[in-house]
């Protein structure tokens, strides 16, 4: 690309840095806006298969952010009812061991009295940079929610001796409630119940 009289070399490197593809075209960094994602397509997907939570038991999917983001949802969707009961979905930020951590946003509760999806608007709406985050949910009861299955995870076989399935995240019995630094010790598994987010803007 040709200098343009007066263009300072500081502007030509922003332009160049501002443009995804410049090296190399990921299409990971090709998001849509205002449209539900989950966290790990095309690299897992939803099965019709009920997922039954355990009571007090926390769950946490890995959400690996590629670009500068802006989400103002989370959202989940309920199979099967459990009349009464409260489902608490946020974010946790990662430990930096790619183990989830430390609560970033508490996100919200959605009733599971009904069938059907469940959506929490975030105000204010959540920036994310560039990194990994966790998708984190408890409830007080026993709904089925629809099941996320892992087919390539950045977390590796769901046991140190099986490379078959891979693990969609990690659960770790807790107590319902706000959500709490992701305790140690979390089972790895290779299917957990699907949660996700609308992104809002990418920045």
């Amino acid at each position: 690309m040709l200098k343009l009289a007066g263009e300072l070399i500081e502007g030509q490197l922003a332009d160049h840095i501002a443009r995804l593809d410049a090296h190399t075209y990921n299409i990971f960094e090709q998001v849509a806006i205002n449209r539900p994602r989950l966290p790990f397509l095309p690299t897992g997907y939803i099965t019709d298969s009920a997922y039954a939570l355990t009571a007090n038991r926390l769950y946490a999917v890995p959400f690996p952010v590629v670009r500068a983001m802006t989400i103002d949802r989370l959202m989940s969707r309920v199979k099967t009812l459990d009349d009464g009961k409260t489902l608490r979905i946020g974010i946790l930020n990662d430990d930096g061991n790619i183990y989830p951590g430390t609560v970033l946003n508490q996100g919200g509760t959605v009733d599971c009295s009904g069938a059907g999806m469940k959506t929490i608007t975030l105000d204010p709406t959540v920036s994310l940079s560039k990194g990994i985050y966790w998708l984190a949910c408890i409830c007080d009861g026993t709904p089925d929610l629809y099941r996320y299955v892992a087919y390539v995870s950045i977390l590796g076989g769901y046991t140190t001796s099986i490379l078959r399935y891979q693990a969609a995240g990690i659960y770790k019995d807790d107590t319902y409630g706000e959500l709490p630094t992701f305790p140690e010790g979390g089972t790895y598994h290779y299917h957990l119940p699907m949660m996700g987010v609308r992104i809002a803007s990418l920045d």
